[in-house]
C-alpha cells in the first residue's frame, strides 16, 4: 500500500482492522459466525503501518448483482501534499502527488456459507520526485463453509505487490522505494458446543523483497541486496472460550509464530530463523449496538537460531474497543505489543557493527468518529508507538494523528478532507523526523 493511503487511514480505523486477527475477535455465541480473518499471533502494526479499509464506501444506491453475488466497484482519486517526502531530519523536501485507486469487491449474497473476492490498485505519481512513484496492487479471495449453525471451516489467500515506506527502519535509502511481494494463505476451524467454543487456525505468509539501486559516496550506482530479508512466517494456534453469558466470554489462547528465511545466512553471516510462542488469557464483552471489547494479557517469546542473538521474551497486553457513545458517535481504542523482524544495524565505532534481530513494538491508538448529519461526518485519531531494539540500546518513539471530514456530495460521490502529522523521537537523533500531510480524496462508489 502506498505511503499516502497508509497515513490517511492512520489510527483506529486501520488499527481495529489489524486487530481482528491478532485478537481473535470472533463471537463465541452459536448464532454468530467468527470473522473470516483467521490470523493467530499476526505481527501487529509496525511504526506507521496501518491498513486500508477492506470494505467499499457505502454508496447511496444498491450494488450491482452477478447471479448470487453482489458487486461493488469503486474509484478513488486523492491529491496529497507532503512536507517531508523522505522522512528527513535535516533539509526536508516537499512535493505533492496524485494517488489513483480503483477497487472491486465481489461478495456472496447467501443465507449459508460465504465467498468473497477483492482486487485493488494504488498508483502514486509525484510532481517533482518521480523516483518515489509507485504502483501497488492486491487481490484476495476468502470463503467459509457452514456445516451447521455451530460449526464451520474457513480460509483464503491474498497476493500483493507493495512498497516499503521511507519511514521504515529497514529502508536502506535506495534510489527508488523497495518493492516487496506478499503471499498469504490461511485457514481455520470453528466449533461451538454448548457454552464452549473452539477455534484452530493458521497462516503461512511469504515476503519477497526486490533488490534496489543506491548511489555510493563517490557517485557510482550499486545494488542493495534484499534477498536475505525474504522469508516465510508460519503462525498457528488454538483458542478455547467459555460463554458465561451471551455477552461475556473469557478465553485462553496458545499460538506459535515460526519464521524461516530463504537464505540460511544473511549478508553479515547471521542465521535469522526463529521460533515464537504466545500464551494469552482474554475476555470478550459484546453489548449489541453499544459496545465491543476484546482484551487479553499474557506473554510472548521468540527464540533465535543464531546464538549471537538474544532470545526475546516480554509481557503482552492488548485491547480492541468499539463503543457507541451515542447514536452518532463511535469511540475506538487499540493496544498491542508484538515482536517484529528487522535488519537494522548500529556502528558505535569504526569496524564495530552491532546487529539487531528484532524489535519489540508497543502500539496504542484511539479515535472518535461523529456523524453530524446524513451527509457530513468527522473523525479524529491519534497513536503512539514505542520501538525497543534488541542487540543494542536504541528506542524510537513515534507519535501520529489526523483529523478529517467526509461529505456526501451525491449518493455515489464522497469528498474526504484530511490533515495528518507524524513525528519520530529516537535515541539516535539523526533518525528523527517530523512530517505533515494534507489529503483531498474523491471517492466514487458505483451503484444503481
Amino acid at each position: 500500500m502506498n505511503t499516502s493511503l497508509r497515513i490517511l487511514t492512520i489510527g483506529l480505523c486501520g488499527a481495529l482492522l489489524t486487530a481482528a486477527g491478532c485478537l481473535w475477535s470472533a463471537a463465541a455465541a452459536a448464532q454468530e459466525k467468527p470473522t473470516v480473518d483467521p490470523e493467530v499471533a499476526r505481527p501487529g502494526p509496525a511504526p506507521g503501518r496501518t491498513v486500508k479499509p477492506s470494505e467499499p464506501v457505502a454508496a447511496g444506491g444498491t450494488p450491482f448483482r452477478a447471479g448470487s453475488f453482489l458487486v461493488y466497484p469503486e474509484i478513488d482519486a486523492t491529491w496529497m501534499y507532503d512536507d517531508n517526502v523522505y522522512y528527513s531530519n535535516d533539509n526536508p523536501v516537499s512535493d505533492h502527488a496524485w494517488v489513483y485507486s480503483p477497487a472491486l469487491w465481489v461478495q456472496s449474497d447467501w443465507t449459508q456459507h460465504m465467498l468473497n473476492f477483492s482486487a485493488a490498485w494504488d498508483s502514486t505519481r509525484y510532481q517533482r520526485y518521480r523516483n518515489e512513484d509507485s504502483d501497488d496492487w492486491r487481490v484476495s479471495g476468502e470463503g467459509r463453509y457452514d456445516f451447521n449453525a455451530n460449526t464451520n471451516v474457513y480460509g483464503g489467500a491474498r497476493f500483493s505487490q507493495d512498497h516499503e515506506d521511507r519511514e521504515s527502519p529497514d529502508d536502506r535509502n535506495g534510489v527508488t522505494p523497495t518493492k516487496y511481494y506478499q503471499r498469504r494463505y490461511y485457514g481455520g476451524f470453528f466449533r461451538q458446543t454448548g457454552r464452549f467454543s473452539l477455534r484452530i487456525a493458521g497462516t503461512a505468509l511469504h515476503l519477497n523483497y526486490d533488490d534496489v539501486n543506491f548511489v555510493t559516496g563517490g557517485g557510482a550506482i550499486n545494488i542493495i541486496n534484499n534477498d536475505d530479508r525474504d522469508r516465510w512466517q508460519y503462525t498457528g494456534g488454538v483458542r478455547l472460550g467459555y460463554e458465561l453469558s451471551p455477552r461475556l466470554e473469557p478465553y485462553l489462547q496458545i499460538a506459535l509464530d515460526n519464521r524461516r528465511y530463504d537464505d540460511a545466512l544473511d549478508d553479515l553471516g547471521y542465521q535469522r530463523d526463529s521460533d515464537g510462542r504466545r500464551y494469552l488469557a482474554g475476555i470478550r464483552w459484546n453489548v449489541p449496538r453499544t459496545l465491543k471489547l476484546d482484551a487479553f494479557a499474557g506473554r510472548l517469546k521468540q527464540d533465535y537460531a543464531d546464538p549471537r542473538f538474544n532470545d526475546v521474551s516480554a509481557p503482552v497486553a492488548g485491547v480492541a474497543l468499539q463503543w457507541a457513545v451515542g447514536e452518532r458517535t463511535v469511540f475506538s481504542a487499540y493496544l498491542d505489543r508484538t515482536i517484529e523482524e528487522t535488519t537494522v544495524t548500529y556502528t558505535p565505532t569504526p569496524g564495530n557493527v552491532l546487529v539487531s534481530s528484532s524489535y519489540v513494538n508497543t502500539y496504542v491508538a484511539a479515535g472518535i468518529e461523529h456523524r453530524f448529519s446524513d451527509k457530513l461526518s468527522g473523525r479524529a485519531n491519534g497513536s503512539v508507538s514505542r520501538v525497543a531494539y534488541e542487540g543494542f540500546d536504541r528506542t524510537d518513539d513515534y507519535k501520529g494523528g489526523n483529523i478529517g471530514l467526509v461529505y456526501r456530495l451525491h449518493r455515489n460521490l464522497f469528498l474526504d478532507l484530511n490533515l495528518a502529522a507524524r513525528k519520530l523521537d529516537s535515541s539516535l537523533p539523526s533518525e528523527n523526523f517530523t512530517k505533515r500531510m494534507v489529503f483531498v480524496r474523491i471517492a466514487v462508489p458505483f451503484a444503481h
